[in-house]
């Protein structure tokens, strides 16, 4: 195989050809040179001492002849020379080439260069991988054994008109069929004739699938949307009918039980003074269960609105209206100062409220109630908890806690609506927190939350 530092054959062939033709000429001029001088002395005489004219013609081949050979030296060292630049050119070329099929083929997508008679004269590796190695033949016959396919494809469109081209096309891939996205660029020459087109393939295929699940997830989410707007306009009637239309024959009850009592509770007998006491009993927890239900909707439904709150302050206004409700009772207040959390300050209060009347209410049957309010850190989070001595719970039923109408105690231990917890749950993860509950049995109960 003939490398580039070998001279050509043709080249070395005419250089020695031209020196024997060169040398043979200068021998047959010394030839004529020694036939023309006169011969006045004899062959050892000249020999020995020949004439300054014999001398000077003798001297003009062998002068000839070392200009012939530097030269011919000079000749070949220009052309090592020329040989060496030529190969480091092509070595720089080579290795130009190199780094743009590396970069050409680290993009992922798939790159191909068809001349002007749609021939494929360059594929890189992603092209190759996605539609096969097809170098030298028509696309028409590679890809879709058509003749006239090519006139409809982007690489078509933008030889025809010079601009920058896209479309879509599907193509059947090992059985499967794939969408192919085809951007197709004209290229041209140094007079700006257009002479091929590249083309850039990218499969969407799984871009498409995923375009069209969201689509489906946000015609999903629509009727979802469209579904709870409307149960919220039947919880705001439901709202209206707890705190209007409920509300009015239940403070009628209360009032014509009252009246009951007032007039004719000496009349009754001890059954029908414990009935009027029954209904009053009831009638106090449903007016309870509609103010807790409607607290809830409340914090679920109110505009959030944040500002710095004293923690610290807000529990021990609430401790203080505990205090006043029972002033018999005798329950220990520990209140961290200087505590302050960014939140709604209606919100918070909903929340604080329903944690210490939960806290009251299970201290009630222990000997030095005690109840705790502060803050640790951590992991960088300031978490607030709220403790208490009290009848404590179960760890098996923590998940039933925080849901509505749910009670871990028997309800005639410890009444109550079952809602506080649920409210409490709502504020805290509206404003974006947590809240979480640890009980043992008989030791009281630890409900921490974050606010960040």
């Amino acid at each position: 195989m003939k490398t580039m530092s070998d001279p050509p054959k043709n080249g070395i062939e005419s250089i020695i050809v031209t020196t024997l033709v060169a040398l043979t000429a200068f021998w047959f001029a010394d030839t004529v040179i020694d036939a023309v001088i006169p011969q006045v002395e004899c062959e050892c005489g000249r020999l020995h001492a020949p004439t300054v004219l014999a001398s000077l013609f003798h001297l003009i081949p062998l002068i000839a002849q070392l200009l012939l050979i530097f030269f011919v030296r000079r000749l070949f060292s220009e052309r090592r020379l020329l040989v060496r630049k030529l190969e480091a050119a092509v070595a720089a070329a080579l290795d130009e080439k190199a780094r743009t099929d590396a970069v050409i083929d680290a993009v992922g997508d798939g790159v191909c260069m068809l001349d002007r008679d749609f021939r494929i004269v360059y594929q890189n590796r992603a092209h190759e991988r996605l539609l096969g190695e097809h170098g030298g033949e028509r696309c028409s016959d590679a890809y879709d054994e058509d003749p006239d396919a090519c006139r409809d494809c982007p690489v078509a469109r933008a030889m025809d008109t010079g601009e920058v081209c896209t479309g879509n096309r599907r193509f059947i891939s090992k059985g499967e069929t794939r969408l192919l996205e085809i951007t197709s660029s004209p290229v041209r020459n140094a007079a700006g004739e257009i002479v091929a087109g590249v083309q850039v393939v990218r499969d969407v295929t799984e871009r498409r699938r995923s375009e069209e699940e969201i689509k489906s997830l946000n015609a999903s989410l629509e009727r979802r949307a469209r579904d709870l707007a409307a149960n919220n306009r039947e919880l705001e009637a439901f709202s209206h009918s707890l705190s209007h239309d409920l509300s009015a024959p239940l403070a009628k009850i209360s009032c014509a039980v009252e009246t009951l009592q007032e007039i004719y509770g000496e009349q009754m007998g001890d059954d029908g003074r414990f009935l009027l006491s029954c209904i009053c009993e009831g009638s106090s927890q449903m007016d309870d269960l509609m103010e807790a239900l409607l607290a809830l909707n409340q914090v679920s439904r109110k505009e959030l609105r944040r500002e710095k709150v004293d923690m610290g302050a807000l529990v021990s206004q609430l401790a203080l209206d505990l205090r006043r409700s029972e002033p018999a009772r005798r329950v220990d207040f520990v209140i961290a100062p200087d505590l302050t959390a960014e939140g709604d300050p209606s919100m918070l209060r909903v929340a604080l409220q329903n944690l210490l009347s939960n806290a009251w209410k299970f201290t009630r049957n222990v000997d030095g109630g005690r109840i705790e309010f502060g803050s640790v850190d951590r992991n960088g989070e300031r978490v607030f908890y709220l403790r208490d001595n009290g009848a404590g719970f179960d760890m098996r039923q923590v998940g039933r806690i925080f849901e509505v109408f749910q009670r871990l105690h028997d309800e005639s231990l410890f009444p109550g609506t079952g809602v506080g917890l649920a409210t409490v749950q709502r504020v805290v993860e509206r404003h974006g927190g947590t809240v979480t509950a640890h009980g043992v049995p008989g030791h009281g109960a630890t409900f921490t939350f974050t606010l960040p």
